[in-house]
C-alpha cells in the first residue's frame, strides 16, 4: 500500500484494519506530512484504553522552534491536555520511527501502556531498557517508515 492511498482511507476502511495497523497507517501520514514540511519524517498516534485516538502528530522541532517537538512529545502533550490527566493509563503508542532516549522516556512517564514502532532507529534504546511495554516491535510497516526517512534524508544528501 502507497502512502497516497494511506491518507485516502476513510473510516470504515481503518475498520478493516487490526487496531494496531490502523494507528501505525495513521502514524505514517502524520509522518509524511511532517517530512513534505521539512521536518525529520516521523510520526506518532495515541490511543486510549478502548481504541479511541486521543491524538496525533508529527515531528514539529523546526516549525515549534523546540527541540524537543518530536512527534511521541507533541502526541503526550495533545493527550494529557485533551484526557486532562499526565498519566495517560492504559494507552497505546504507534510511532514511525523507534523512539529516542529523551521520547522513550517521556513514554514511560505518561505510563503508555503498549507502543508499537515501526522503522529500528540506529543508535536504540536497548532492549533492558525497554521497561514496561507489553509491545515494543518493528514488524508494524517498518519498510515504509524506513523508506519515509531514507527518501527524506536522500534529498538532502543530493541538494
Amino acid at each position: 500500500m502507497t502512502l497516497s492511498a494511506v491518507s485516502a482511507l476513510d473510516e470504515h476502511h481503518l475498520q478493516l484494519l487490526t487496531a494496531e495497523q490502523a494507528a501505525m497507517l495513521l502514524a505514517l501520514v502524520a509522518a509524511g506530512q511532517s517530512g513534505a514540511e521539512e521536518e525529520v519524517p516521523v510520526g506518532a498516534v495515541l490511543r486510549d484504553q478502548e481504541g479511541r485516538f486521543l491524538a496525533e502528530a508529527g515531528n514539529r522541532p523546526i516549525a515549534d522552534q523546540d527541540p524537543t517537538a518530536h512527534a511521541e512529545m507533541v502526541v503526550l502533550r495533545r493527550a494529557a491536555r485533551r484526557c486532562g490527566n499526565y498519566r495517560l493509563l492504559g494507552s497505546h503508542l504507534a510511532v514511525s520511527l523507534q523512539p529516542c532516549p529523551m521520547c522513550h522516556s517521556a513514554v514511560l512517564q505518561a505510563r503508555v501502556a503498549t507502543m508499537h514502532s515501526g522503522a529500528e532507529r540506529k543508535q536504540s534504546v536497548s532492549e533492558q531498557d525497554v521497561g514496561h511495554f507489553s509491545v515494543w516491535d518493528g514488524s508494524l510497516f517498518s519498510a515504509e517508515s524506513a523508506a519515509l526517512l531514507r527518501i527524506f534524508f536522500d534529498k538532502r544528501r543530493h541538494v
